[in-house]
């Protein structure tokens, strides 16, 4: 009970000023959940044509990594394919410790230079 009262805790915090201020920043927050349903289906895709076999556990376990948390990632692995825990593991914190290479480019695509020149005060 207490996870969902946390989760539930942050979700009602959560500011939604800025998402209302400039929609298109809903492309960086639906990115990561894309990447869950892109990676389950290119899992199964690859079990589809014998390229490499993945049950539908396995590859839900490998797509969780797409939505860029690695504690999850990792405890759901546990749950639905412990076989493949330390490949999952592995994979998802080396993801978040390329983040700083990856995003800035991503952010350059994204936004205008007028808005990365934006200074946001609290």
């Amino acid at each position: 009970v207490a996870p969902l009262v946390i989760f539930m805790g942050v979700g009602a915090m959560t500011d939604f000023g800025p998402l209302l201020a400039n929609p298109r920043t809903l492309l960086l927050g639906a990115a990561a959940q894309f990447g869950i349903f892109a990676t389950v289906l290119g899992a199964l895709t690859l079990n589809y044509f014998g390229l490499i076999s993945f049950t539908l556990p396995q590859a839900a376990a490998i797509g969780i990594i797409g939505g860029a948390d690695g504690p999850t990632a990792i405890y759901l692995s546990g749950k639905l394919a412990p076989e493949l825990l330390g490949a999952i593991a592995v994979a998802a914190y080396s993801y978040m410790a390329l983040v700083p290479l990856i995003q800035p480019p991503i952010m350059k695509a994204l936004t205008t230079e007028t808005e990365r020149k934006i200074r946001m005060v609290q």
